[in-house]
């Protein structure tokens, strides 16, 4: 199990719904959602600022096209838990759409345990436990 979370994300010319693996492996030194070709047409972007990312095991040519989202953390009923401005990146052939380090801090997610895909937020109670997105494919 790993953890995954529910985020509106809204650009200048769509919003949608997506769950989004939390990824406290993937650096970035901004806040960023990251998609693949075919999120990124759906929320109106084709491509952007061509940049080198570096990922485990090798270097990948992406696509960034700053400020162009904002993310916000929905809670199981829905509910907002936090609001960030984010820059896109778009990552042709991604598996599942991510969200970085950086992004991860902004939105207030704590990581209880990526094995069970248990976390909460930073407004939550001590006791309060929150379990992993379900993912439909």
């Amino acid at each position: 199990m790993v953890v995954h979370v529910r985020l509106r994300v809204k650009s200048k010319r769509s919003s949608k719904e997506l769950v989004v693996l939390v990824n406290g492996g993937a650096h970035s030194p901004e806040p960023v959602l990251v998609v693949d070709e075919n999120i990124a047409r759906e929320l109106g972007y084709l491509t952007g600022e061509e940049v080198e990312a570096s990922v485990a095991d090798a270097r990948r040519k992406v696509y960034l096209v700053k400020n162009a989202l904002e993310l916000v953390l929905l809670g199981e009923e829905g509910d907002e838990l936090s609001r960030i401005r984010a820059h896109l990146v778009i990552h042709p052939g991604l598996e599942e759409p991510l969200i970085t380090d950086t992004t991860i801090d902004a939105l207030g997610i704590s990581v209880v345990s990526f094995g069970r895909g248990l976390w909460r937020h930073s407004s939550d109670p001590l006791n309060k436990i929150r379990r992993s997105a379900s993912i439909t494919r």
